[in-house]
């Protein structure tokens, strides 16, 4: 099943922004696409906060965001980038391969996405390189909604665990910048789970 990860720390890529000077700019001043979401998003909620801007989702409109993505094909679907579209006005570019080849992608090549959408057994062999960063579960709305099994590797208190690569034995690390997983959950999750 696959799951979404964030690259550490994305890259601006101006070919991936056509059009887009600021963040081209950005790129030549040593931030990165990660420093220029965070800012337009602060930006965007003090204007909104201040009630000049009610629409939220202009101001993104208006920032010409990609984001790059890859993932199986169980992910990547059209409906989804539609309606990124339509939501927050940010382009995303999906790329569909094979387990192996988003393992190796993920990997080898961290400059070439913004997300990747990976599965558990990949994760086990991604993560401990440092290139996807934990998320924090204080930060997930519907954490507390995921089925144990991911969480604890048992559906009800009194379930066995199964063999194999159980989606909690990789699905956290000790801290935020740690690339160790960690045997109990923490408040820092490599992968939620999506599809």
């Amino acid at each position: 099943m696959p799951r979404i990860c964030t690259n550490s720390p994305p890259r601006c890529d101006p070919a991936a922004n056509r059009g887009s000077s600021e963040l081209t700019e950005t790129k030549t001043k040593g931030l990165s696409r990660r420093s220029v979401l965070k800012a337009s998003a602060a930006v965007a909620g003090l204007a909104a906060g201040s009630g000049v801007i009610t629409g939220f989702p202009t101001i993104w409109a208006q920032s010409n965001i990609t984001l790059r993505q890859f993932g199986t094909g169980t992910s990547n679907l059209n409906a989804i980038a539609d309606k990124c579209k339509a939501d927050l006005g940010i382009t995303l570019e999906m790329t569909a391969m094979d387990t192996d080849a988003a393992a190796q992608r993920a990997a080898t090549q961290p400059d070439s996405y913004d997300i990747a959408d990976v599965e558990y057994i990949t994760c086990k062999k991604v993560f401990p390189t440092g290139v996807l960063q934990p998320m924090d579960v204080t930060k997930r709305k519907y954490y507390d909604k995921i089925v144990p099994l991911f969480i604890t590797g048992k559906l009800t208190p009194d379930s066995i665990i199964a063999q194999g690569t159980a989606p909690h034995t990789v699905g956290f690390v000790e801290s935020a910048d740690s690339t160790t997983f960690a045997k109990q959950p923490t408040n820092w999750m490599t992968m939620v789970p999506t599809i």
